[in-house]
Formats: C-alpha cells, structure tokens, sequence
C-alpha cells in the first residue's frame, strides 16, 4: 500500500449537524484531493482534461431528481 494515500474517509455527523454546510466541505475536500492527484501526476493538459470529463460524466450519470447517488 502506498503511504500518505487516502483510503477511506469517516465523517460522525451530530443530530444537529447542518448538512448542506458538510456537503459543501466534502465536495471541498474531493476537489482538492482530485487537484492535487493530478498536479501531481504526469499527464498532459488535454489528458487532465479528459480525466475531468470522465468525473463528471460519472457523476451525471448517478444523478437522480439533482441528487447524486
């Protein structure tokens, strides 16, 4: 296993927790962590691009009534 990778994420949420404040922290953190893997990586810009297209193909595709499954 590589070190420093992330490989699950556990969020405890309180029962009075304001949801879409998480929500926007988490996608956030997805952003980030999506960011810095491909700052990191060795692809070209056109093959970066491609790689967010397929993210955001994926996530449409998981899309029901505006919520993502």
């Amino acid at each position: 296993m590589k070190r420093n990778c992330v490989q699950n994420v556990i969020i405890h949420v309180p029962e009075n927790m304001d949801f879409h404040a998480l929500s926007d922290k988490i996608n956030e953190f997805h952003l980030e962590v999506v960011e810095r893997r491909l700052n990191s990586s060795n692809l070209t810009t056109v093959e970066k691009i491609a790689v967010i297209d397929k993210i955001l193909d994926n996530l449409k595709s998981r899309e029901l009534d505006g919520i993502i499954k």
